[in-house]
């Protein structure tokens, strides 16, 4: 880092007073806004004293308004402001918080204007903000001396935590020529202890044993199934090495989690259900079992390489991972002349055509749940799967299962009125010709019955039925949520917001395209204007014909859907939505049908609807998170050791290992592992080691 840094701490008072700021006209919260104002005072202290920072809270407690926050106070100290994320949506998203957030430092000089997004600029002027992407940093880097800062701002900075990775290096040339640095990234010791290491030293933090020894300690830990004979020594161990750890890394490191908040915080993110929302699958059967067992004896007969892992856990949990796997290795005897191989697979085939008649169980299960939350309690659920191809396969099965909405032959509302009606609500002088495809979405068949089912008796009148729309709520929603109506203008909003050109962008071309209702189908993503009540959302994959509601395009559009009540009432996900993307506004229902190996990649999911001013909380409910497990099969112990894992992610930082997959001595179901009985008995002092990483 470069001298020539300097803030002076009275432009930055404001941020004692963050009741001044909170209320309905800025979006910003009181008991969250408190702890984001402090935090940020923090960061600016730590910057004024030459030191950067990475800030590591947990996901959903708002770093991108703590970051914006400082962004501003750097920016009207005459200091420029480079933050990259990791895409489009993630930058079209920072930009409203930028916009958001200059209001407190606008007698400074904060202006939105000053933000620069769609255009990179080498030389930023003081003063300025530039909002860019993790690949615009390597264009930056190419430019070399022209692309200095005075603060240096990396958010899911996780990502170039490989030492020889593009992202790494641009990152690391970029943070020399800026005078501070400031992370934002995962729970510390998720990470191994030469990325963490590495991490810090991008913020100006030297090397410390001290971490690589917290490291150790915890791999000894998860390593060592016996219980050992003196466990109050092994409890001390692990504390103090806790407390070495969090000493070495509480100049560098601020970490907030939501369990540890105050209640009246805490409230505002929604409350746990006590037990994980429960999903009963049936057992698997013998005929099941013996279908794995042929397919694992295949894959024994003719792997594809030497060494291939026999076990893949896609393969207990839908149908088309063992059936491309049969389909290879059949290929694969064929080529090789191996006649015993090819009768195997024969068999293995003939076995899972027999079973292939119905839904894999896993997935009925899951269908069936998600029914009953759908449909009777009127909620959205999100669903994430690992691959695409067990995505494709669940979202199928939900487009086979689920009720489709009832389309009334003919319509009780004459479509005219409620293109009437949605005009009146939706007028936009300027933009009316992008307003255009939301009202013909709005007005297409599906959309009419969706609304139509909130409203109970609406009127064929417009303007009666315009009354009803402001007056009364979608999906049984408390006053708090607003009326039909307000959701309407506000999903509006979103998609025709500035800062979001990807929305406006699809919406011209939508208009352009002429779809609309008069003439069938409109260009939303999914199926629901026809009643399909599901919608996919990953890169699609090349070969075969993708399910009917999925959508590839850019995630935008689907996460405006999401959030408001219209649209899908499922939406089925990859973890290309598992990070820095709100999924919250109106769903507190989660379902991890397939596990990521990472259980931090687990608690970013959940992070999509336990965030601020999430359902849940407006609703006054709970967040549910489901766990599915096919009892009887490798899924059902993947599941338990995740739980495990989770139990203690908080307590030790992140620090447990990823599920091995591979390993088939993992502990069954039930079982409990010595690690569990020494962070138990440290419990007590790891949250108060913890603790000091606060703000």
């Amino acid at each position: 880092m470069t001298d020539g840094f300097r803030l002076d701490a009275r432009r930055w008072r404001l941020l004692h007073h963050a009741d001044s700021y909170a209320g309905p006209e800025t979006g910003l919260l009181a008991e969250p806004l408190a702890r984001q104002f402090r935090t940020a005072r923090t960061l600016l202290e730590r910057l004024a004293g030459g030191r950067g920072a990475l800030l590591a809270d947990d996901a959903g407690l708002g770093k991108t308004t703590v970051a914006a926050l400082v962004a501003w106070a750097v920016a009207c100290q005459g200091h420029s402001v480079r933050i990259h994320v990791p895409n489009k949506t993630l930058r079209d998203r920072w930009a409203r918080e930028l916009a958001r957030c200059a209001a407190p430092f606008a007698r400074h000089g904060a202006d939105p204007a000053k933000v620069h997004q769609l255009r990179l600029v080498g030389r930023l002027r003081a003063g300025h903000i530039q909002l860019a992407t993790h690949h615009d940093a390597r264009a930056l880097q190419a430019r070399g001396a022209g692309a200095s800062a005075g603060l240096l701002i990396v958010d899911e900075a996780h990502r170039a935590k490989a030492e020889a990775s593009g992202l790494r290096q641009a990152v690391e040339a970029l943070a020399q020529r800026a005078q501070r640095v400031l992370l934002l990234t995962a729970t510390p010791m998720s990470l191994q202890p030469a990325e963490l290491q590495r991490l810090l030293a991008l913020a100006g933090a030297p090397p410390c044993a001290r971490i690589q020894q917290y490291a150790d300690e915890l791999a000894r830990l998860h390593q060592d199934r016996a219980i050992e004979p003196d466990l109050p020594a092994q409890v001390r161990r692990l504390a103090r090495a806790a407390e070495d750890a969090v000493q070495a890394l509480a100049p560098w490191v601020i970490r907030h989690s939501i369990e540890h908040l105050p209640a009246a915080e805490r409230r505002r993110y929604g409350r746990l259900d006590a037990q994980p929302w429960a999903i009963p699958v049936r057992p698997a059967t013998a005929q099941e079992l013996t279908l794995l067992l042929r397919l694992d004896r295949l894959m024994h007969l003719v792997p594809e390489r030497s060494g291939e892992r026999r076990y893949d856990p896609r393969f207990h949990i839908g149908w088309e991972p063992v059936a491309d796997a049969v389909d290879r290795a059949a290929q694969r005897a064929a080529e090789r002349a191996d006649a015993l191989a090819l009768r195997h697979a024969a068999h293995t085939r003939q076995a899972l055509d027999a079973l292939r008649t119905q839904p894999h169980p896993k997935m009925a299960a899951v269908a069936a749940a998600v029914a009953a939350v759908t449909g009777e309690q009127q909620e959205k659920v999100l669903v994430f799967c690992h691959h695409r191809a067990t995505a494709a396969e669940l979202l199928r099965t939900l487009e086979a299962t689920l009720p489709a909405l009832p389309l009334p032959q003919p319509p009780r509302v004459p479509a005219a009125a409620w293109r009437a009606a949605w005009e009146a609500i939706l007028h936009r002088p300027h933009d009316q010709h992008l307003v255009v495809p939301l009202i013909d979405w709005l007005c297409s068949p599906g959309l009419c019955a969706q609304v139509q089912g909130w409203l109970k008796a609406p009127s064929a009148q417009p303007a009666r039925l315009v009354s009803q729309l402001e007056r009364q709520r979608p999906r049984g929603a408390p006053r708090a949520a607003g009326s039909i109506a307000a959701a309407a203008r506000a999903l509006a909003d979103v998609l025709l917001d500035a800062r979001s050109p990807s929305t406006r962008a699809m919406l011209r071309a939508m208009g352009q395209a002429g779809a609309g209702f008069a003439r069938g189908r409109t260009h939303f993503p999914g199926g629901l204007d026809a009643g399909l009540r599901v919608l996919g959302a990953w890169d699609a994959e090349g070969g075969g014909d993708p399910p009917r509601s999925l959508y590839a395009g850019r995630a935008d559009i689907v996460l405006a859907l999401f959030n408001s009540p219209f649209g899908p009432d499922v939406l089925v996900a990859t973890d290309r939505l598992s990070e820095g993307v709100d999924l919250h506004r109106w769903c507190r229902h989660l379902i991890h049908y397939e596990l990521d190996p990472s259980p931090v990649r687990t608690l970013q999911r959940n992070g999509r609807v336990r965030r601020i001013g999430s359902w849940a909380a407006v609703s006054g409910r709970t967040v549910r998170y489901a766990y599915p497990a096919f009892a009887g099969t490798r899924d059902a112990r993947a599941v338990a050791v995740m739980a495990q894992r989770l139990d203690a992610f908080d307590l030790l930082l992140g620090g447990v290992p990823k599920l091995n997959f591979q390993n088939e001595d993992d502990a069954p179901p039930g079982a409990t592992h010595s690690a569990e009985h020494v962070v138990h008995g440290a419990r007590e002092q790891l949250r108060r080691a913890n603790a000091r990483l606060q703000a």
